[in-house]
């Protein structure tokens, strides 16, 4: 339950937030997006949409149907790049917002959805980030209930595929917030940003939550999963699905892991969780053997990328060792 004095200072000042959504030509999803945040009880006072490679014929229908929406369009450079967009476009534009809310185009929120976030957000100054309860479209299979960190280092969703029964309904700390619909503080960005990106844009896609959930822990913020904020996802990736996704998408997904491990990991964690490490790396180079041979260039991708992700690591935790 929320804390009486915390109530009382919602009461008093009342915080704000920017809505932004990452669009890859999803126009149809990204209509039933914009409508469920019209239905808040609590509005943003902007609604930014970077479009990703416009489908500008598309994207004139849905500016009819949502005209005071802003509108950015960019070159497909990946999730990370158009998060970050949104969230240097509310530094300059709306600088007083307290929050951003970062949506997939393929979510639809319950009308209360940012309302239970940032109530509970603002009595827990320690969250950085939160989401909600995510179900699938059936609106009773949960997709995401907060994301938990296994010990060889593999986010896994809380409650992926199970029925809810109300299993997953204490407001609590996790180790990550879902990206599909996430609040950020934005007192939290100068702390979180990294060579000037909050998401690391070398991740392209996947990942990107983790990677800032981790590197937010280690400088003393939380992420915060808040059941009464609900939500449905209908995510492209599913299990028994992996080959409808494209290939160098999967290529993403699979070297980020490297990545964030680079940057975030703790030399005494990465020792004492070894075993657990090694054997699922063995699972995923026989799996890139025999089933997803494309996997492979993946490994190329993570040790291009490796030297900056080592220089990102040495800004995390220097800024890190300066807080102990």
């Amino acid at each position: 339950m929320s804390d009486p004095n915390g109530l009382r200072a919602w009461s008093c000042v009342q915080p704000t937030y920017v809505a932004g959504i990452v669009n890859f030509r999803s126009y149809s999803e990204v209509d039933s997006c914009l409508q469920s945040l019209e239905r808040q009880t609590e509005l943003p006072i902007a609604t930014i949409v970077v479009d990703h490679d416009a489908n500008l014929e598309e994207r004139r229908r849905c500016i009819r149907n949502s005209e005071r929406v802003t509108w950015v369009s960019r070159p497909n450079a990946g999730y990370a790049a158009g998060a970050n967009a949104i969230l240097d476009w509310t530094t300059v534009k709306a600088p007083t917002a307290s929050f951003v809310l970062l949506l997939n185009p393929d979510v639809v929120l319950d009308a209360g959805y940012a309302e239970s976030l940032i109530r509970e957000m603002t009595v827990r100054p320690v969250a950085a980030l939160a989401s909600g309860k995510l179900l699938r479209s059936d609106g009773c299979t949960l997709d995401s209930a907060g994301i938990r960190m296994a010990r060889h280092r593999h986010p896994v969703d809380r409650g992926s595929d199970e029925i809810d029964r109300r299993q997953y309904e204490a407001c609590e700390f996790v180790f990550a917030a879902s990206g599909a619909a996430l609040m950020i503080r934005c007192q939290a960005l100068p702390d979180l940003s990294v060579d000037g990106e909050v998401f690391d844009e070398d991740f392209f896609a996947y990942h990107e939550e983790t990677d800032l959930a981790w590197r937010a822990q280690l400088l003393g913020w939380k992420s915060l999963y808040v059941p009464r904020a609900r939500a449905l996802h209908r995510r492209g990736w599913r299990r028994g699905r992996r080959f409808d996704i494209d290939p160098q998408i999967r290529r993403h997904a699979f070297k980020n892991r490297y990545l964030e491990m680079v940057k975030n990991e703790r030399p005494m964690g990465f020792l004492r969780d070894l075993p657990a490490i090694a054997g699922w790396e063995l699972l995923r180079l026989g799996y890139s053997v025999t089933r997803d041979r494309t996997l492979l260039r993946a490994y190329r991708e993570a040790l291009r990328l490796l030297p900056r992700a080592w220089a990102k690591r040495r800004i995390i935790q220097q800024r890190a060792a300066s807080l102990r």
